[in-house]
């Protein structure tokens, strides 16, 4: 019996466990005198015997898990003679490619880190982990008879980053921390923002909201780390018991904030909820426990084949991104010129309040868009729409006579109320009023396809005879939205607006990214780059993979038809509507006013209502109440109009039937 190593390779990080014979303490002793990276610890494997166990540093992987191990590897046959290792085991989400090239055993990472708790913790009964990618639930009971414990039921988060280390790590880099340092700012908070735990795109946009508010960066932290714990309560332990004591291991562990705020989710008390000695690596003390009991494969004698495999990782890259199948509409509208004199016209409003974007819209009586305007919402949406509305009227003061106003968006209600709007309807409705109305307009055939990507959500809906048949929406995901773009264009150092789809489409060979959470993909961004990835190949790629993301994730099999029209925010981004129409082999239409079509929708709607109903309603302008709180109303010309209320749309609005009051 030799010397047998446990290799846990995840994601992020990298560690080793060498577990050797009594005889073999000297000979490891000198590897962690010549080598700090490596430290010298014991373990009771039996009763008076106490045999040696060599653990190396936390390392992270840099985008290169091959050459990091090959490399660690290398480090620790430098003083420890080959022929002195009886086995290498391998455990972790990125050592699957190892263990095929070296033709070693791979080891199901629950069974390592069972193994290893059960052996150095026998009184654990839940094991929480937090890694750098993955997060985990395991429960351990031992059998009747007595004996080590074994697990009895289990559980791991899925592609999403919400509640990892990567999440955490990301969000800290937002505020000027490193994750290390979020621990103990985090102690110094005394109360905690609200943050979204289920998303990194949604995050962000709450921590902007919090500090804008005036929330300390130690509260906004404490909200993340509770955030954190929610997401794993509800993520990965959905309700399974948690049996007491409960070792949380993993590199977020680490983390005080995370660890407290775990034990108030749970309602555990601090000794019923510890970080161990190993936190990080019970997979590789495991897997070495694992290969050192249960001989499987021969042991690793070539590390060199890790570094000649290395230029053989590459796969295939996608097509070139080309523009022949998009079809760009911006520039066949001409821009509104008002009747000659100066007389009223005749006017209606659509107000589309999203959580990325607030746009409003005013047309004519009969739909021409006189004036569209597009602003971000920054967690304000009654100031974006007081400044929306204050555009209108300085660029045309007392002359728009507004008959009708329409809301739409996540805001709808609430700035409904505040402007006195007439009518109120759901997304889908109005984008699919806006495209209809635009397609018609232009005398193409009518839309039936609507892509729709905004900042944080998207939408697909699928149109027969004017009528919407199917729908989708995305869900807690924004991997597939405008600001999954805008997160990797920001990290790339590139303009998202011109200078990104210019890049994309002079690539030669777009990278293969795929399809993956906005913290994942910007680890494998920055593993790319590191082997010298051109920029734009790396940017067409991520133009592929936001449509990949949309149609996988949004679309997910639904019929598309023949005239599909590309809307929303992101459809700015010519290089996307490339990517759609290279995947679908389809023409992709970009309508003009593409940003806006929602708030078109609205205003449209808001003529139907003012057609059906033939009241008299008032213009728009702002008012500062005797209270100091800034709101949005509407005052009659004439004589006052009683307000119609807010339509609240039931299952028929959403097939696309239009209920006038």
């Amino acid at each position: 019996m030799g010397i047998n190593i446990g290799i846990d390779i995840g994601a992020i990080s990298l560690k080793l466990a060498a577990l050797g014979r009594v005889e073999d303490r000297a000979a490891l002793e000198s590897l962690c005198a010549a080598k700090p990276s490596f430290r010298l610890m014991n373990w009771d494997a039996q009763a008076g015997k106490r045999v040696p166990l060599v653990l190396s540093d936390y390392r992270r992987i840099t985008g290169s898990p091959i050459q990091s191990t090959f490399d660690l590897l290398q480090e620790f046959y430098e003083i420890i003679p080959e022929t002195r290792i009886e086995g290498i085991r391998v455990t972790g989400s990125g050592s699957r490619t190892i263990a095929k090239i070296l033709g070693i055993y791979f080891e199901n990472e629950f069974k390592a880190i069972a193994r290893m708790v059960s052996a150095f913790y026998p009184e654990v009964r839940t094991v929480f982990e937090l890694g750098g990618e993955s997060a985990k639930y395991i429960r351990l009971e031992p059998p009747p008879g007595g004996g080590q414990a074994t697990i009895v039921d289990y559980d791991r988060s899925g592609e999403c980053a919400a509640g990892t280390g990567s999440f955490l790590d990301q969000q800290a880099t937002r505020m000027g921390y490193s994750v290390e340092e979020i621990g103990a700012v985090v102690c110094e908070a005394n109360c905690a923002a609200r943050i979204a735990g289920r998303c990194s795109v949604f995050a962000k946009s709450d921590m902007i909201h919090a500090q804008q508010k005036g929330y300390t960066p130690s509260e906004i932290l404490r909200g993340l780390c509770d955030a954190v714990a929610r997401n794993y309560k509800s993520g990965i332990a959905k309700g399974r018991p948690v049996t007491p004591p409960v070792a949380l291991i993993g590199a977020v562990s680490q983390n005080a904030g995370v660890t407290a705020a775990l034990r108030e989710a749970f309602g555990l008390k601090e000794d019923q909820l510890f970080v161990p000695e190993l936190y990080a690596w019970c997979g590789a003390v495991g897997t070495a426990i694992l290969e050192a009991e249960e001989r499987k494969k021969r042991s690793l004698r070539e590390i060199h084949r890790l570094s000649q495999h290395e230029s053989d990782e590459r796969v295939e890259d996608a097509n070139p991104l080309s523009m022949e199948n998009v079809v760009l509409l911006r520039d066949r509208v001409p821009a509104y010129v008002p009747p000659p004199g100066d007389a009223p016209i005749p006017a209606y409003l659509g107000i589309d309040i999203g959580s990325v974007s607030t746009n409003v819209v005013a047309t004519d009586e009969h739909g021409t868009v006189i004036q569209d305007i597009y602003l971000r919402t920054a967690g304000r949406p009654i100031e974006a729409v007081q400044k929306g509305l204050s555009e209108v009227q300085a660029q045309w003061g007392q002359r728009l006579r507004i008959q009708g106003v329409g809301t739409t968006g996540s805001g709808r209600e609430l700035i409904a109320e505040l402007v006195g709007a007439d009518v109120v309807n759901d997304e889908i409705t109005a984008h699919k009023t806006g495209a209809l109305h635009i397609s018609s307009t232009l005398g193409g055939e009518p839309v039936d396809t609507i892509f729709e990507i905004g900042g944080q959500d998207s939408k697909f809906i699928s149109i027969e005879n004017g009528i919407v048949v199917d729908f989708a929406m995305n869900e807690a995901c924004a991997a597939g939205t405008g600001s999954f773009l805008e997160e990797q264009a920001e990290k790339l150092g590139i303009s998202i607006k011109g200078e990104f789809a210019k890049l994309a489409l002079s690539s030669a060979r777009p990278t293969r990214l795929g399809e993956r959470c906005t913290v994942f993909m910007e680890r494998d961004v920055t593993g790319w780059m590191l082997k010298g990835e051109a920029v734009p190949d790396i940017v067409a790629g991520l133009a592929y993979s936001i449509a990949l993301n949309y149609l996988n994730r949004v679309v997910r099999g639904r019929k598309i038809g023949k005239v599909i029209y590309f809307q929303g925010g992101t459809a700015y981004n010519d290089s996307v509507a490339a990517a759609f129409a290279s995947l679908l082999g389809k023409k992709i239409t970009v309508p003009p006013y593409n940003g806006v079509v929602g708030a078109i929708g609205m205003a449209l709607i808001a003529r139907q209502w003012h057609l059906a109903t033939r009241i008299a309603v008032p213009r728009v302008r702002s008012l500062q109440p005797p209270d100091g709180h800034a709101r949005l109303r509407l005052q009659g010309l004439h004589e006052p109009v009683r307000h119609q209320g807010i339509h609240h749309r039931g299952p028929q609005e959403l097939l696309g039937r239009q209920v006038l009051r």
